[in-house]
């Protein structure tokens, strides 16, 4: 298979080595050029480029992001390494703390917004393309920044707490607030459809974003917001992702489970041609010799880094009580270990091979799954439930189980049990404490806890500050209730 390479400008990957600055709102220009420079579809293509680069970044989905989503949850834990242990304790503050991604974000945010706002560049079929892209690539970042800096839409609380919208080109001076968490779903809800409208319903290639990958996200989103109506919209994008599923992917078919093998090498196994490009993923993370300079991902940091039992600075493993809610039949239990080398003492943990070190390519560039059909199948249970559709959403949960030769769920708490499921589905991929969030759930974390180990709904942990570098740089920008 040949791999896609992304085109890289040297100019325009710079910035992305900003996000572990304190000025994360003085957002600096990708090109000395003049904006009114920008007059061609290479140069909004390579504008796009240096997005993608962005929410690829170790700052960003190609680690941080990630780690987030896993060690601020139930599930996952960190063993004692230096490496984000901080965060796993939820002791962070606006003086110290270990994430980046604030600046990253905006930065894959303001490199959209310059394809997004040129005027000069006539319209055609691959600048509706570029567009489309550029739509996808601001909802997600947006996305992930409303996800950790503010509240809950469902929670009740703060909601004028959203963050910064920033729509226009750079400006030197700019100085925005935070908008309400409202206003930011919004935007990205609004962003989202754009780009699904105008998207290619088949990239030529797994690392660029499409319409199934707008519409898996926004039906997230309407899952995280739960305004009225939401829930339905939620359903109808499932639906019509998988009408479009292809063959190949992990579908649950009755009577024709997954393949263990086939399961476990998606993620674990050497050959990246059987990892990488495959039916079941919808976007993934194009990680190469050429994308590693520009986005940090190496033997520092990276998800390999951090998961694979092979690599001298894994630290983050699974605990025993999710290992042991797995049934031994289950599919998904080919991608844990605990030998070779053995999990630290004392710790009854397992080790997750969904990030393995070295492939056929070498160390640490196999390409990261961020988006998945399988992720369809849930939310569309999670949908029949919002909408009042629980016998056929206890149905399909148990058909989505069988498949992975999974338990059989009795429904008493059926919300509990689509949250369990896609925790078997989809751990270690970053959405763990973002489905806690979104209901509004407890973290309680069952043992590997030496502190914040039962969060209840309402704390200022569910929301991370931001940097008083950041609040000394921008006097309109507040900090979130709690953090001093």
């Amino acid at each position: 298979m040949k791999k896609y390479f992304l085109i890289l400008m040297a100019f325009l990957s710079l910035h992305i080595a900003n996000s572990c600055s304190e000025r994360e709102l003085v957002l600096f220009p990708p090109t000395e050029d003049p904006i009114d420079e920008i007059k061609t579809e290479q140069q909004l293509q390579q504008l796009l480029n240096s997005a993608y680069l962005g929410i690829s970044s170790a700052s960003a989905l190609g680690t941080e992001v990630t780690v987030f989503g896993e060690i601020l949850g139930d599930k996952i834990f960190n063993a004692g390494g230096g490496s984000y242990l901080e965060t796993y304790n939820m002791n962070y503050s606006a003086y110290q703390n270990q994430f980046g991604f604030y600046g990253t974000m905006y930065g894959v945010i303001l490199n959209a917004n310059l394809v997004l706002n040129n005027t000069t560049v006539n319209p055609n079929e691959n600048v509706n393309r570029i567009k489309a892209e550029a739509h996808i690539l601001r909802a997600y970042a947006y996305y992930i920044l409303v996800s950790y800096y503010s509240p809950s839409p469902t929670s009740g609380v703060n909601q004028e707490y959203g963050v910064p919208l920033v729509l226009g080109n750079y400006d030197v001076n700019l100085k925005e607030p935070r908008a309400s968490v409202a206003q930011i779903y919004n935007q990205i809800i609004s962003d989202l459809n754009a780009g699904i409208a105008a998207a290619p319903a088949e990239p030529d290639t797994k690392v660029l974003l499409g319409k199934d990958a707008g519409k898996l996200l926004l039906s997230r989103v309407y899952l995280t917001r739960r305004a009225s109506g939401d829930a339905q919209l939620a359903l109808n994008l499932a639906n019509e992702l998988i009408a479009s599923a292809p063959a190949g992917a992990f579908k649950p078919v009755t009577g024709a489970p997954v393949v263990n093998t086939a399961y476990v090498n998606y993620f674990a196994g050497m050959s990246d041609s059987v990892a990488e490009g495959q039916p079941e993923t919808i976007w993934e993370l194009d990680i190469n010799t050429e994308t590693l300079n520009a986005t940090g991902i190496g033997s520092n940091v990276s998800l390999p880094c951090f998961f694979s039992k092979q690599d001298s600075r894994r630290c983050l493993l699974a605990n025993q009580t999710f290992y042991n809610s797995i049934a031994s039949t289950d599919v998904r239990k080919g991608l844990f270990s605990n030998t070779a080398p053995a999990v630290p003492t004392g710790s009854n943990a397992w080790w997750i091979s969904k990030y393995p070190r070295l492939t056929e390519r070498g160390n640490y560039k196999r390409n990261i799954k961020v988006l998945r059909y399988s992720e369809a199948y849930l939310n569309r249970i999670e949908a029949l439930h919002l909408t009042g559709q629980d016998p056929q959403a206890l149905a399909e949960l148990n058909a989505f189980s069988a498949s992975r030769k999974g338990m059989v769920y009795t429904g008493a708490n059926i919300l509990n049990d689509i949250l369990e499921e896609r925790s078997k589905e989809l751990f270690g991929e970053g959405q763990r404490f973002l489905d806690l969030k979104r209901y509004n759930l407890p973290i309680v974390k069952p043992s590997n806890c030496a502190m914040n180990c039962d969060v209840q709904p309402g704390s200022k942990l569910y929301v991370l500050p931001i940097t008083q570098g950041s609040i000394n740089n921008n006097p309109n920008l507040t900090q979130y209730p709690g953090y001093l």
